[in-house]
C-alpha cells in the first residue's frame, strides 16, 4: 500500500505438492486436491504464510479459477526448512516452491503430485523506494538478479 515503493517482477514462483516415494507407497498418491484431506500434510503454521491455504486450479474449466484448500496433518511448524526436512524424511506431503524442491525431484528423493492442478505462479519481486535516480549499484544488482533468474536452469542448481 505504500505508494512510494516500486516493485519489479524478477521471476515466477511456482508451488508443487511433493512427497517421498516411500510416503506415496505407504499412503497412496492423491489424484485430486480434495484427496489431500485424507493425507498427512505438512503445513506452515506461521500467520504470514499460506494464510488462505494451498492454491490449486481446476484443469476441467481451463484453469481459470484458483481455489484454496487448507489441508491438515499431525505436524505443522513455522519454519520452512524444518517442514522441508520432515517432507524428505517421509512424514507427509508438503506444498513447496519449485526452487526449494527441484533438485530433490530430479534426484528422485521427492515426487511431485497433483501437478495438473498446480495454480499459476506467484511472482518474486524486488521492492525499492521510488527515486528519480536509482543508484547505479542498485540498478546493476537488479539487472544481475533478473539475468540470472531468467536462465532456464537457474532454479535447478544449488546457487541459492
Amino acid at each position: 500500500p505504500d505508494s512510494s515503493l516500486v516493485s519489479v517482477r524478477m521471476a515466477d514462483n511456482r508451488r508443487l505438492c511433493v512427497a517421498t516415494p516411500a510416503y506415496l507407497a505407504r499412503r497412496g498418491t492423491p489424484q485430486q486436491p480434495s484427496d489431500l484431506l485424507q493425507h498427512d500434510c505438512l503445513t506452515l503454521s506461521s500467520d504470514a504464510s499460506q494464510t488462505r491455504g494451498w492454491a490449486f486450479r481446476n484443469p476441467a474449466d481451463g484453469g481459470q479459477d484458483v481455489v484454496h484448500l487448507r489441508p491438515g496433518g499431525p505436524l505443522d511448524c513455522s519454519d520452512g526448512q524444518v517442514l522441508h526436512d520432515w517432507c524428505l524424511a517421509g512424514y507427509g506431503i508438503a506444498w513447496r516452491s519449485t526452487w526449494e524442491v527441484e533438485g530433490e525431484i530430479r534426484s528422485g528423493q521427492l515426487v511431485a503430485v497433483l501437478e495438473e492442478f498446480a495454480a499459476p505462479p506467484n511472482g518474486i519481486f524486488v521492492v525499492f523506494p521510488q527515486r528519480k535516480h536509482l543508484p547505479l549499484r542498485v540498478r546493476l544488482w537488479i539487472d544481475h538478479l533478473k539475468h540470472h533468474y531468467a536462465q532456464p536452469g537457474y532454479w535447478q542448481t544449488a546457487h541459492h
